[in-house]
């Protein structure tokens, strides 16, 4: 529980940040990181889940880091987020917050793009999508 209300807030500030400079800062990134690679390891130990889990679970987000170097279209700090992530969501759920994090961010766009708002090449943040996303999947958790 704690860990979920720590990561949620971690992610509303870089998303605050994303949105208002479009860079996440490096320490953020790390302190994310280190987080949640304790707390997944953490529960790996103890034998509530397991360390496949935690590889499937950070592929979306290594599958962003190549598409950002190949392409120089994404950012790193969008698929290092999503790694982080997915590593305490496991492999299903982490391509279900990624799935509903492309989906919010393709609405959002489209709707700009409707009410001719933005342009065809425009660069919108990708955080606060990963945001309303986490928290889809954090209430879908619950319920």
């Amino acid at each position: 529980m704690w860990e979920t209300l720590w990561m949620t807030i971690w992610l509303f500030t870089g998303s605050i940040m994303d949105v208002k400079s479009r860079r996440v800062p490096l320490w953020l990134l790390v302190t994310g990181g280190i987080f949640s690679l304790g707390v997944s390891v953490f529960q790996c130990m103890e034998g509530g889940r397991e360390y496949v889990d935690m590889i499937k679970g950070m592929l979306p987000g290594i599958g962003l880091l190549i598409v950002a170097f190949i392409t120089k279209q994404a950012g790193y700090g969008d698929g290092i987020v999503l790694i982080c992530l997915g590593l305490l969501l496991g492999g299903g759920k982490s391509l279900l917050l990624t799935g509903l994090s492309l989906f919010l961010g393709s609405v959002f766009s489209m709707i700009l793009l409707v009410f001719r708002k933005v342009g065809r090449n425009t660069k919108i943040p990708y955080l606060p999508f990963l945001a309303g996303a986490w928290m889809i999947v954090i209430l879908m958790e619950e319920i």
